[in-house]
């Protein structure tokens, strides 16, 4: 929230990292190479959060520019999902399995890891439904069956192909978003 303080953990194998929050530098700190219980992992204590993006900026001894770059934002409230499926070739086998990740997202694409809203899953066309996961291994919700909630904005819905090649509808529907 808003106003408080975090410990962060930046993971590297560079020399030095720079933190900037907004743009504005909070330091560089050097990698503890010579040590391998901090090596790769520097800490920063205390800096505040704030709505806006973070980036942790990598460099090499003796070279002035970045090496690498990573970037977090804060997100807005999800307005709509996204459904991304990970197999371009699934096959009508009857064994070949289809990953559909389910994203809640803002108006600029990011992914809001607030959001937590139910999903119903229905298929039409030849596959099934055998798998519904969001990540959440504290989660009491079954994962077999059509319902899942998202979880830090996400859940993914696996699907299996039958022996029958054809288009395959995969429908979501949650109480807050329009169906997908």
């Amino acid at each position: 929230t808003p106003g408080s303080r975090l410990t962060l953990y930046s993971f590297t194998n560079a020399d030095e990292v720079e933190l900037r929050l907004n743009g504005k530098s909070l330091g560089r700190k050097r990698n503890a190479v010579a040590d391998p219980k901090t090596r790769n992992r520097i800490v920063w204590e205390n800096i505040p959060y704030c709505h806006g993006y973070l980036e942790a900026i990598a460099y090499r001894d003796g070279q002035g520019r970045p090496v690498a770059i990573h970037r977090i934002e804060t997100s807005g409230r999800a307005s709509r999902l996204t459904a991304t499926a990970d197999n371009p070739s699934w096959k009508a086998d009857g064994m070949d399995l289809q990953h559909v990740r389910i994203e809640a997202i803002d108006s600029h694409k990011r992914r809001d890891p607030q959001a937590s809203a139910p999903l119903t899953f229905s298929v039409d066309g030849p596959a099934e439904i055998v798998g519904v996961i969001n990540g959440d291994l504290c989660s009491h919700e079954l994962s077999t069956g059509n319902t899942r909630s998202l979880h830090n904005g996400t859940a993914t819905v696996i699907l299996r192909s039958t022996a029958t090649p054809g288009p395959v509808t995969l429908t979501v529907a949650s109480p807050e978003y329009k169906d997908l």
